[in-house]
């Protein structure tokens, strides 16, 4: 999103209100595209939109997949994002979570979207129908509304409201899913919610985009790090405040955490800095290029030397 960017008015760390753009504060609007919460508040700015792809609906299905369609499940998957050459009109999202309605055991949900027709997605859903789901909906609606009816994430949502509960993800980027490993970690999803009751509404993300736009930006043309990443992987736990399931959340976290990055080709953690846990380093925030995080340090000395802006995932050591 931070690519579509075209202006910001930003107030910096000394109460400055700047305009930053390609050609005023050029510095600046580098950093803001991917670490802009190091450096200023943004009060407006324009951005680049598109028209929908296909007219203005959108086609979702919901699949559900018991364990034992694990394995298929991410072979398919595969295949289909085919490293990072996902057709620009699909989108394929899997959450690993517990359904009571549908199964006393965790079950993926794989969230299929089409920019077209039921009748246009054919060719997709044909090849999830043939792994053999056992819940099958779906429905077509305008675009705008595919946050609330998809996962009930809109403004006024449970998903979005305040107090009902705590969330903290544990983020890694991925080329392709090691198929092997997202079978170790639903075996440790179902010792963390057994273990720990608390932690059931939990979940594992499994997301990925059509990724030809991003990677066709030039990578040192703003400070987001992770244009080779094609897929993110989080271990999101969710519960309600307290000693135990803080302890247990982040034990549970960090192991998948582990176990993603483990599994990785190439073997590095890149981690999503809107999703980080916040133990993360610098590198894995922000790159492994050491220009990269010389050029950040440097912004922050210039526009936030006594470090005002220093609450979600920090450019502290410099």
């Amino acid at each position: 999103m931070a690519d579509n960017l075209i202006e910001m008015d930003v107030v910096t760390a000394n109460g400055s209100e700047i305009v930053v753009s390609e050609s005023s504060n050029p510095d600046l609007y580098w950093g803001m595209r991917g670490a802009g919460q190091n450096f200023g508040i943004i009060t407006k700015f324009r951005y680049r939109i598109f028209d929908y792809p296909n007219g203005q609906d959108i086609f979702h299905a919901t699949y559900h997949f018991t364990e034992d369609k694990l394995e298929i499940l991410f072979e398919h998957l595969n295949r289909l994002l085919d490293n990072g050459t996902l057709p620009r009109d699909v989108n394929a999202y899997a959450v690993l979570r517990l359904k009571p309605l549908i199964s006393t055991r965790p079950v993926f949900v794989y969230h299929f979207y089409y920019f077209g027709t039921s009748e246009q997605a054919l060719p997709y859903t044909q090849l999830i129908l043939d792994l053999g789901p056992i819940s099958i909906s779906n429905a077509s609606f305008p675009y705008k509304h595919v946050s609330h009816r998809s996962f009930q994430a809109s403004v006024g949502d449970p998903t979005c409201a305040a107090g009902i509960s705590t969330k903290t993800r544990f983020p890694v980027g991925l080329k392709t899913y090691n198929v092997s490993t997202n079978r170790k970690i639903y075996n440790l999803f179902v010792d963390m919610i057994t273990t720990t009751p608390a932690l059931a509404t939990s979940f594992v993300q499994f997301e990925a985009f059509p990724m030809q736009a991003v990677k066709a930006v030039d990578p040192a043309s703003t400070a987001y790090p992770h244009r080779e990443d094609n897929i993110l992987v989080a271990f999101s736990t969710q519960y309600i405040l307290s000693a135990e399931t803080v302890a247990a959340a982040n034990k549970y976290g960090r192991l998948a955490r582990q176990l993603f990055v483990e599994g990785a080709h190439p073997l590095r953690f890149n981690a999503y800095s809107n999703y980080a846990n916040g133990d993360e380093t610098l590198e894995q925030l922000y790159g492994y290029e050491p220009w990269r995080l010389e050029k950040l340090k440097m912004l922050k000395r210039k526009w936030d030397p006594e470090r005002r802006f220093r609450f979600f995932n920090p450019i502290m050591d410099y």
